[in-house]
């Protein structure tokens, strides 16, 4: 079951592809999502990316993690019908989500304004790439593209299928997702409380250029900011940087030394028996190549065991320190498999489905969601429900 935290919130989802996180981190803490569809195939996230589950046809494991536990409906609101059905929707929800470009459901004539009138409490929240102003407003955008104009980095050509190596995670298709759940749920406890509704948006890229506010804050205030005296050796490395460093271990698998305090760092020199090597940044004078040096003699001292036996030392001495995992390392990490961070679900011919929960833990509760639905699977209900009219 998902958590009971909102289990009184009554969210339509209109979305494509990654804003449909939004929806899904609310349907996690026990919100009632109901996917409005076009009834053109609906969310093609369903059969999107790499993998496909259960046979070469199946659902895609994004639609299993980001529209788990939602119902579907089909109402084509291009049509007449289908704005009158989804105005008796909104009239009874909490949230409507616009998951597509920014001003779509205003051009559909279902635009905040006109839901207001319907519904004075609703919370509109409109995810999009890039917003609603700005020069760059109408400009297509997908995944990767989102960190590459906040700065995080520079997408390579198989970015939106690639999850390891060398090219960075995306940031901000998945962080409009939690940043829109915040604002949904606290702009819902004002509603609550005054009666009053919010139009909210969330952009992609501003998500990735907000990602890092030290990297940027500095640059927007050039004539009040200073570079720190002694931060950075004479490799232009953050000093220390030796004691915050990957090693590889006998076994060829890496650690992530972090024993960048004083305690954390006396820890280690006792567990490898080399005090010596803190004189090294104490000694005068000092020349900006100490952690090159420490380095040197860390490196032979990590591949002399395997990594399993430096992290239990590490447990054990209160060293600072954490696995390198390889994705399949992760699902095989003991603290991974010990905290509840997988759930059983069934596909529709019984077999079985392991799949990754959440990161939120509740006392007293175990995590567990529906299988995400077929296009239109929940329609007849709903219409039933609602007073919608058969289709």
């Amino acid at each position: 079951m998902p958590y009971d935290f909102l289990t009184d919130l009554l969210v339509l989802e209109v979305s494509h592809f990654g804003p449909d996180a939004l929806g899904g981190r609310l349907a996690d803490m026990g919100a009632r999502v109901i996917k409005v569809e076009d009834p053109d195939g609906g969310d093609p996230l369903r059969r999107a990316g790499p993998w496909s589950v259960g046979d070469e046809t199946g659902f895609s494991y994004m639609h299993l993690r980001w529209n788990r536990g939602k119902e579907s409906v089909i109402i084509d609101l291009a049509s007449e019908a289908g704005r009158a059905e989804f105005l008796t929707l909104a009239a009874k929800a909490d949230v409507v989500i616009e998951g597509m470009r920014a001003g779509v459901m205003a051009r559909l004539g279902l635009g905040y304004e006109v839901l207001k009138g319907v519904n004075p409490a609703i919370i509109f929240c409109s995810l999009s790439g890039l917003g609603e102003t700005g020069p760059y407003a109408k400009l297509a955008s997908h995944g990767p593209s989102f960190d590459a104009y906040g700065g995080l980095g520079t997408p390579v050509s198989d970015s939106i299928s690639r999850y390891d190596g060398a090219q960075a995670p995306s940031i901000g298709m998945y962080a409009y997702g939690l940043e829109a759940a915040f604002a949904v749920v606290s702009a819902v406890h004002r509603a609550r409380r005054t009666g009053e509704g919010a139009a909210i948006e969330v952009a992609a890229a501003d998500c990735s250029a907000h990602w890092l506010p030290e990297a940027l804050d500095p640059l927007l205030n050039p004539d009040t900011t200073f570079a720190r005296p002694g931060f950075l050796d004479a490799s232009g490395k953050m000093r220390f940087w030796a004691r915050m460093e990957n090693y590889r271990c006998a076994d060829g698998k890496l650690v992530f030394l972090m024993t960048f305090t004083p305690k954390s760092w006396q820890a280690l020199l006792k567990l490898i028996g080399r005090p010596d090597l803190d004189a090294i940044y104490t000694r005068e004078p000092q020349t900006g190549t100490e952690d090159a040096e420490v380095n040197a003699a860390l490196i032979p001292i990590f591949a002399s065991r395997p990594r399993a036996d430096w992290l239990a030392d590490f447990e054990r001495d209160n060293v600072a320190a954490m696995p390198v995992n390889s994705f399949a390392d992760v699902i095989a990490d003991p603290h991974f498999r010990a905290r509840d961070n997988t759930y059983q679900a069934s596909l529709p011919d019984g077999r079985k489905l392991t799949l990754t929960s959440t990161a939120i833990h509740v006392a007293g509760q175990h995590f567990g969601m529906p299988l995400a639905p077929e296009v239109g699977e929940d329609d007849a209900a709903i219409r039933a429900e609602f007073g919608l009219g058969a289709r």
